[in-house]
């Protein structure tokens, strides 16, 4: 991945739309607690399922570069309306088999 060091957002207001339309909808996404701690963290209190989410949250903390993609998803966002292709609404849906139920080709 190529590390850019330009902001995603130029302002709070686009932040606050691409976490209304995108993030707020999606799964992966972590939301913060009362006390200050994030859900689906890591160590260092920053998002870790949604590497989109995480870059945006370390830019607004700091000055440390951060994906080209991110920037690229941000300003599509804006710009063109487009939603984040990473975005998941459901969760993946499994089907319990039975251990002793044999799978037969036909």
């Amino acid at each position: 991945m190529i590390k850019v060091n330009k902001d995603p957002f130029s302002n709070g207001t686009e932040h606050e739309m691409f976490e209304y339309q995108c993030c707020d909808k999606c799964i992966k996404s972590s939301r913060m607690r009362e006390n200050g701690t994030y859900t689906n963290a890591d160590d260092n209190n920053l998002p870790n399922k949604c590497a989109v989410q995480r870059d945006i949250m370390l830019r607004m903390i700091s000055d440390l570069l951060i994906n080209e993609r991110t920037v690229q998803i941000c300003h599509d966002f804006i710009m063109k309306g487009t939603l984040c292709p990473y975005m998941q609404t459901e969760r993946k849906k499994y089907t319990k088999r039975d251990k002793n139920q044999l799978n037969l080709d036909l």
